[in-house]
């Protein structure tokens, strides 16, 4: 008599462990998107504040008489734009100006990364667009395919 309710109870156990390991298992997708919804969210509102970085720089250099778009250097933007950028953006990715307007003052269009999020800024219409990035191939100079 003791074994049976020995062994009922230990069916129950087991029981209960697999369920609650069966619903574990069935959440963790769901709490991941909604951890990646979080993290671009968290990239869009650092493209944001590069975005308002990038205008109140733009607007300095404009005033100066100094240059603000530069191809060759970091960020599409001269060295000094880029650290006035990066020290009032404070943003932990980096950004690439991709086009101004004729002026070569006014930001059209430029994109940030930040970690395995980019996000694409556009002025015209205005609007952002985040994507999730996932490298599916990796390769290296020099490799033998």
């Amino acid at each position: 008599m003791k074994e049976t309710i020995q062994y009922k109870r230990t069916v129950q156990i087991l029981s209960a462990a697999i369920l609650i390991l069966a619903v574990v298992t069935a959440s963790v997708p769901g709490i991941l998107a909604i951890m990646r919804r979080a993290d671009a969210q968290v990239a869009l509102g650092n493209a944001k504040s590069l975005r308002m970085a990038l205008q109140a720089a733009s607007v300095e250099a404009y005033g100066s008489g100094h240059f603000f778009c530069d191809a060759s250097g970091e960020g599409g933007v001269t060295e000094e734009v880029w650290k006035k950028v990066i020290t009032d953006s404070k943003v932990p990715g980096d950004f690439w100006v991709l086009q101004t307007d004729e002026s070569g003052y006014e930001v059209q269009r430029f994109c940030y990364q930040e970690g395995d999020f980019l996000v694409y800024y556009c002025n015209e219409p205005l609007t952002y667009e985040v994507y999730y990035q996932h490298a599916f191939i990796k390769t290296q100079q020099g490799a033998v395919y």
